[in-house]
Parts: C-alpha cells; sequence; structure tokens
C-alpha cells in the first residue's frame, strides 16, 4: 500500500539511509489494478495505492528520495497483472509522468526469445524518449540462458543493470548458489561491469509486506550474523547494486550498522567500476578480489566451511593485481568484520587471515 512505502521513505530519510547513498524506494509485482484504464494506461490498484503514484512519488521526492516501479516486457506481470507489451511507448511516458525514477521490466509472459529481445529494447528507448532520467532495470539474460548465451555488450547498450540468475531467498544456500554462479560464469560477465550497466546477482518479487524486493536479505531472518557479513562484502566484491529486501520499521541495530557501513559502501561503490572476481579457492576457503580506483584492491577471504571454529587462511600479497597490488609496498586494512588497521606490507608478505565458518574477512590492500 501507498502508506507502506511512505512509512519506507520515512525511514530511509530519518535513520541514516539516504545519508550513506540508499536513493530509491522499489515497488515491486502487484501494485496495479487488474485492468487498464479507458484510455489504455496502467492504473495503480484504487484501494492499496487510493492518492495514485504521482502522489507517492512527489512524498518520496519530498524526502530527498527517488521511487521505482515495476513492469513486464509481456502482456502480464508474473503475477498476472497487466504487462507492457504493445504498450511500451504509453507505459514509459505514463511512468515519466508520474515522476517515476527506476523501473524494474520484468521478462514472464514475454512469447519468444525474439519478443523478448524487441521488448526489452523497445522499453529502453521508449524511456529514453521521454526525456526523464529513468533507472533502467532489466532481466533480459536471466531469461535467455536456459536456451542461449546472452550477448552482455547488447544488453548494456539498452539496460542499467540486469538480472542473471535465480530470486534470492532468505537463507544461506541461496547466496551460496549465487556465489558459485557467479564465479563459475565469472569470464563471460566481469568484463562487461562497469559506469551505466551492472551485474545484478540476483532479484526477488512478491516478498509479503517488503517494499524493497531485491538483493540484501541482511536484516531478515535465515542468515547468521557471519553469513550477512559474507553478503555484503561479496556483494561490494561483485560491484552489485545494493537493494535491500528488509522491513525497517523493524531492524536491529547490527543490521542497520552493517548495511550502513560507509567503508563497505565505498568499496561497492568505487568510480572505478570493475567488477570482482574469484583469483582461487583452496580448502573451502575462497579468495576474491575487485581492483579499485587509486591502484588499491578490496580483498575477500570466505571461508566456506560450515562446521567447525574459525580457521586460518594464508596467502601471498604477490597473487593480489596480478603481482603489482603490493609492488613495491602496500597498506592492508581490514574493513568486516571490524575495522582494523594491518600495516604496511610488501610483495614478498604473506598474509595469515582469522575467518570464521561461513564468514567473510573483506580488506582494502
Amino acid at each position: 500500500s501507498e502508506r507502506l512505502f511512505m512509512e519506507m521513505a520515512d525511514a530511509m530519510a530519518a535513520d541514516g539511509w539516504r545519508d550513506v547513498g540508499y536513493e530509491y524506494v522499489c515497488i515491486d509485482d502487484c501494485w496495479m489494478a487488474p485492468t487498464r484504464d479507458a484510455c489504455g494506461r496502467l492504473q495503480p490498484d484504487p484501494t492499496r495505492f487510493p492518492g495514485g503514484i504521482r502522489k507517492l512519488a512527489d512524498y518520496v521526492h519530498s524526502k530527498g528520495l527517488k521511487l521505482g516501479i515495476y513492469s513486464d516486457v509481456g502482456n502480464r506481470t508474473c503475477a498476472g497483472f497487466p504487462g507492457s507489451y504493445n504498450h511500451y511507448e504509453l507505459d514509459a511516458q505514463t511512468f515519466a509522468s508520474w515522476g517515476v525514477d527506476l523501473l524494474k521490466f520484468d521478462g514472464c509472459n514475454s512469447g519468444t526469445l525474439e519478443l523478448l529481445a524487441e521488448g526489452y529494447r523497445n522499453m529502453s528507448l521508449a524511456l529514453n524518449r521521454t526525456g526523464r532520467s529513468i533507472v533502467y532495470s532489466c532481466e533480459w539474460p536471466f531469461y535467455l540462458r536456459p536456451t542461449q548465451q546472452p550477448n552482455y555488450t547488447e544488453i548494456k547498450q539498452y539496460c542499467n543493470h540486469w538480472r542473471n540468475f535465480f530470486d534470492i531467498s532468505d537463507s544461506w544456500s541461496s547466496i551460496k548458489s549465487i556465489l558459485d554462479w557467479t564465479a563459475i560464469h565469472q569470464d563471460s560477465i566481469v568484463k562487461i561491469a562497469g559506469p551505466g550497466g551492472w551485474n545484478d546477482p540476483d532479484m526477488a518479487s512478491g516478498v509479503t509486506g517488503v517494499p524493497i524486493s531485491l538483493q540484501l536479505v541482511i536484516g531478515n531472518f535465515g542468515l547468521s550474523w557471519e553469513q550477512a557479513v559474507t553478503q555484503m562484502a561479496m556483494w561490494a566484491i561483485m560491484a552489485a547494486p545494493l537493494f535491500m529486501s528488509n522491513d525497517l520499521r523493524d531492524i536491529s541495530a547490527e543490521a542497520k550498522g552493517l548495511l550502513q557501513n560507509k567503508e563497505v559502501i565505498a568499496i561497492n561503490q568505487d568510480p572505478l567500476g570493475k567488477q570482482g572476481y574469484r583469483i582461487t579457492k583452496d580448502d573451502n576457503f575462497e579468495l576474491w578480489e575487485r581492483p579499485l580506483s587509486g591502484r588499491a584492491h578490496a580483498v575477500a577471504v570466505l571461508n566456506r566451511q560450515e562446521i567447525g571454529g574459525p580457521r586460518n587462511f594464508t596467502f601471498s600479497l604477490a597473487f593480489l593485481g596480478n603481482g603489482l597490488a603490493c609492488n613495491p609496498m602496500c597498506s592492508v586494512q581490514q574493513v568486516l568484520p571490524a575495522s582494523r588497521d594491518w600495516g604496511l606490507h610488501n610483495w614478498v608478505s604473506s598474509l595469515s587471515v582469522e575467518v570464521n565458518p561461513t564468514g567473510t574477512a573483506l580488506l582494502k590492500v
């Protein structure tokens, strides 16, 4: 309902979320009335959104925030509401007239893959023709992958970020599957990411009572603390858009502190815009790195073991940045699970990092 989204906007403005960079309040599927209006335009459910989307957008904007909305490339959304097929121009103009700032464009009920691709291209062009700056979130490659390899060069021409994998759920098994898929496919997806276009590791829709239904499940109930740290660290390494899926009115202080960690957000939002990748996997440890601006690197040491206690992982700094990250010297700062200065090291040094089961140590080198 509009009341729920207004309350989330209030929380984002009052509780520091906006100040650390969270900008968008995003509506997912099921916001629409079952039919279009007499002029063929999408319309919100009159009971749950009695003021209309324009009023909600104005309220969100008054809080210094932006509004995201949902539609579908096919003739029906995934939940069965009216889709945008054959209405791309009209729907883009409608969203712009309402003051919408982001469109998540799903891929259900699209018919053939040719119609899917044509629809994603047409909506991109239609959004641009409105003259309004609207972030375009696509699910194009996810719907292509069962039958063909996505052309990420083309997708980046039309989309600002794009979904690659199945819906995330509030569970450690879901986080693991996303990390595994990303590492397996990193040779094809890492090189395309950069300013203007990003790999979105996952999306979810229809989270009951939650208006922001993508990606970060920190602050819910399915992850331990170590696993929450892992998600935040690895999403920063992957240069993933940070969308929270939680209830900001009832979030713990610990989860809030993790999601608002400015050092992690700075890594995620690094202006160089390069996505990170896994460089080694050994004895249930994974070592990931992400090149950053200023010749720096973010490094994640992930302990995939799920039993026992903390374990140490030792690696040579010559592994990092093709041997250049610490040549001849570098400073090492631990960012997660807690901030700590590890001092100066040289390129022949080794680091030994202690990590709890299912946890991650995030470093900046």
